[in-house]
């Protein structure tokens, strides 16, 4: 190794941090390219969803880069929040960030001063001209769907005045956005839906992205029927064993270090696929190689270390989605550890606890509205994070011998 200055750790561990190699996702992006090309002839709306950990976040970043410079497209992203599950806030939040996105992209300082004035004055008509096409915007000029679709047109209008494709708006964390079942309840899904769709018909160049856990599929067909139509759907997984190896081993090309065959082999049993654990593993094994001044990566090196790894795979993965729980929630939760699985079964829990059936399913609910576990069909569910059941037993056991 040289003696100058020390490479840093090639790993990144963490929430939405972009790894130094993308592995795997190339069929995604394909997709994404695909869908922009046949726009707006054809609808361009890209729906992804997985667990935690599989790298969703990521991927968008990287659409995001992609969208932006090669394709050309203007892009709005956002990582929704539980606050946005309402269509006065998700009307307001999207206001915001495609202001944001017209200053960012209109090339002339008059036209990013009058922005918000000519924003305000699209509020108040029921239609607009894009490109000498009259767009009508539909519903009430002061409805809120019409204020949304008069803030993405004109974010279009700018956009591809100042030279680019059209919008794609990504947002992150969709499955938030959840109608009530009320007809007079809130129904913020319905409307971002409504909004991009009645752009599309009318053949405005104007994309969705959305991302999130497998719950969005779902929200969607329920908000709008039509929806299973208008979404190209991608279900983000695990890597393959190929795909595994590419993720830890490319991140060592040029640092100096190599890791051993056995350990290649050892650490994809450990991480089964998983990108976030892919990162999480390797930035250990590096920093001990580090300490150790060794060059070369080893199983024995990963075995010393395998109590460490799995504590902060605990402590920076896992137990946040208990310590924001009730104590209610935790208590049912870490029962859950004691059931069978795949999948949670109501029927296990009741067994495993003295709770009457209607606060366990009262619970389960509030722990799929956290998003801690998504319900796969009546009675029947599954963690959002991967390997979530090992933690829960893992969690058990050491408060046994505490």
């Amino acid at each position: 190794m040289s003696r100058g200055v020390p490479i840093k750790n090639p790993y990144r561990p963490g929430a939405a941090n972009t790894p130094l190699f993308l592995a795997g996702r190339e069929s995604q992006e394909r997709i994404l390219r695909a869908i922009l090309r046949g726009a707006p002839e054809i609808p361009a709306n890209y729906r992804i969803t997985g667990l935690r950990g599989v790298g969703k976040t990521v991927l968008l970043k990287h659409f995001e880069e992609v969208t932006k410079g090669e394709l050309n497209w203007a892009v709005a992203r956002l990582q929704l929040e539980p606050r946005h599950n309402r269509e006065d806030a998700i009307v307001g939040v999207l206001h915001d960030l495609l202001l944001d996105v017209q200053a960012q992209v209109s090339r002339a300082e008059s036209l990013r001063q009058k922005t918000e004035a000519v924003i305000t004055g699209a509020r108040s008509v029921a239609t607009m001209t894009f490109e000498d096409v009259t767009v009508s915007l539909g519903g009430s000029a002061n409805s809120k769907e019409s204020n949304l679709a008069a803030d993405l047109l004109e974010t279009v209008r700018i956009a591809v005045k100042s030279g680019r494709a059209g919008l794609v708006l990504m947002l992150d964390e969709a499955q938030v956005l959840v109608d009530d079942k009320d007809r007079d309840g809130q129904h913020p899904l319905s409307l971002l839906v409504a909004a991009i769709n009645t752009l599309q018909e009318q053949q405005v160049p104007i994309a969705l992205v959305l991302c999130g856990l497998p719950t969005l599929i779902a929200n969607l067909l329920k908000a709008r029927t039509y929806s299973e139509r208008m979404f190209r759907g991608e279900e983000v997984g695990r890597l393959t064993r190929d795909q595994t190896r590419e993720a830890f081993l490319r991140p060592l090309d040029g640092t100096g270090r190599e890791a051993s065959e056995d350990l290649v082999t050892a650490v994809m049993d450990d991480v089964e696929g998983y990108p976030y654990f892919v990162q999480l593993w390797g930035a250990e094994l590096w920093d001990e190689a580090v300490d150790t001044s060794s060059n070369v990566l080893t199983a024995d090196l990963l075995k010393g270390l395998r109590e460490t790894i799995f504590k902060r795979l605990d402590h920076d993965f896992y137990s946040p989605r208990i310590d924001s729980l009730t104590p209610a929630e935790q208590d049912l939760l870490l029962l859950t550890g004691d059931c069978d699985y795949p999948p949670l079964r109501t029927a296990d829990i009741h067994k495993v606890t003295s709770r009457k059936q209607g606060n366990v399913n009262v619970l389960m609910g509030r722990l799929a509205d956290q998003g801690v576990v998504y319900r796969l069909q009546k009675g029947l569910y599954e963690y959002t994070a991967p390997k979530f059941h090992e933690y829960l037993i893992r969690r058990k056991s050491r408060t046994m011998w505490t």
